[in-house]
């Protein structure tokens, strides 16, 4: 017993003396290296607060928000651009109409009306001849109108380009302008057909047992025979040039909507007034009859129940 009591006094001082002497090499490792741990954290802090550091931390926020400049420049460029196509389509676009509503107003308004007088004297003439108050043989006497029209020239084709390619617009205006560009190739269409007719008349140049009354009036001859070529043209001019005059304002319209669009995207990301856009006004024309009425397109009409809306092009997009 002695002997185990002796083993165990001396087992718990040799553990106090090993405690104490790990505790005694910790403080003296910190002790070591404790001059090196200071400077090391001054030369960090002393790093972090260097101009070089800052410069840095400053060209990145500054490459930021130039970058967020240029974004807004870019953005703000392209819309101004836009603004400008779209005006310029505008301005094409009542010119086309003054054009078409010019051409009705001095000769198609008239070129029409003349002609279906003429229709009608002709069927006064041969209820006059049914009715025995005049002579079978009466020669029907007609003044037509024979002036040669030339064909048009409007920009329709600078028209179409800036609107296929430098507007966002969509769904009815592109529509539109196809329409428009239909109706001028079917008005010079026209015509062209009405003066080759103007030059047989000129040169006598009838089918067979046809005669000038038989060819200006459509009426038939020899048995079956019948050519309303005249009539059809004149119609087809009248028809083609509200056409034109149609669908020039119409395309008038839809850009103006447009341009309100295009208003409230600048307002949205860009500080100032937006530019302008051009207004136009066609209540006078309209209270010379020279404006079809929505009426007479309704078929075409009712295909666009809804307000278009502009695609954004990737430059417009936040």
């Amino acid at each position: 017993m002695p002997t185990l009591e002796a083993d165990r006094i001396v087992a718990l001082h040799l553990n106090r003396h090993v405690r104490f002497s790990y505790v005694s090499d910790i403080a003296s490792v910190i002790a070591e290296f404790s001059p090196l741990v200071s400077p090391l954290w001054e030369n960090i802090k002393g790093f972090a607060n260097s101009s070089f550091t800052t410069s840095l931390a400053g060209a990145f926020a500054g490459a930021i928000a130039a970058q967020r400049i240029a974004e807004k420049g870019k953005f703000r460029d392209e819309l101004v651009k836009e603004f400008q196509a779209t005006n310029a389509v505008i301005s094409l676009a009542i010119g086309m109409a003054a054009q078409a509503m010019a051409l009705k107003k001095q000769h198609v308004r008239a070129l029409k009306s003349d002609y279906l007088n003429d229709l009608k004297s002709f069927e006064a003439h041969k209820e006059k001849i049914y009715e025995r108050k005049i002579a079978a043989n009466t020669p029907f006497e007609v003044k037509p109108n024979f002036l040669f029209f030339p064909e048009i020239s409007p920009p329709i084709a600078k028209l179409q380009d800036i609107v296929l390619n430098r507007l966002s617009a969509v769904g009815r205006t592109i529509a539109v302008v196809t329409a428009l560009a239909d109706s001028v190739g079917n008005l010079n269409g026209a015509l062209s057909k009405r003066n080759e007719l103007l030059n047989a008349f000129k040169n006598n140049d009838f089918p067979e047992g046809a005669s000038f009354h038989h060819m200006y009036l459509g009426v038939s001859y020899g048995e079956t025979h019948t050519n309303q070529e005249y009539g059809n043209s004149v119609e087809a001019i009248s028809l083609y040039t509200d056409d034109m005059i149609f669908f020039s304002i119409k395309l008038c319209e839809d850009l103006r909507d447009h341009g309100e669009t295009l208003k409230k995207r600048y307002k949205s990301r860009l500080r100032g007034n937006p530019p302008r856009i051009s207004t136009t006004d066609f209540e006078k024309p309209r209270q010379d009859g020279l404006v079809p009425k929505d009426e007479d397109y309704v078929d075409w009409l009712s295909g666009f129940v809804t307000v278009q809306k502009a695609s954004s092009k990737w430059w417009q997009r936040k």
